[in-house]
């Protein structure tokens, strides 16, 4: 049984950083209108150069920053898993975070 975790592990090794970008990007998507909405409450006073500017700084350099560290970090994280659980780490965190997308939409 071992040998067949370790070489299901084996297929998602050399995909991480996809994998990783692939968390990263859904996580976004499923709390980004909340982001944007907590974000909207707290500059919705003030003067539409100001709120265009917050909005484009989160939006690009927020996400953006977000996307790009955050990336490796997961990537190591999943790493640390080892050979033998990696792949069901892997399989198992996707359908987490479609049960969190799931959860969300429910929400609305």
């Amino acid at each position: 049984m071992s040998d067949l975790l370790t070489v299901f592990s084996g297929w998602f090794r050399p995909h991480l950083t996809f994998i990783a970008s692939a968390y990263i990007a859904t996580i976004l998507v499923i709390y980004g209108a909340r982001i944007n909405k907590a974000v909207w409450a707290l500059v919705k006073g003030a003067h539409f150069i100001i709120r265009t500017l917050v909005f484009v700084a989160l939006c690009a350099v927020g996400y953006g920053a977000i996307s790009v560290y955050l990336v490796p970090v997961v990537r190591e994280l999943l790493l640390l898993a080892g050979a033998l659980w990696l792949g069901p780490l892997v399989v198992i965190s996707f359908l987490f975070i479609g049960w969190l997308a799931e959860q969300n939409s429910r929400r609305g």
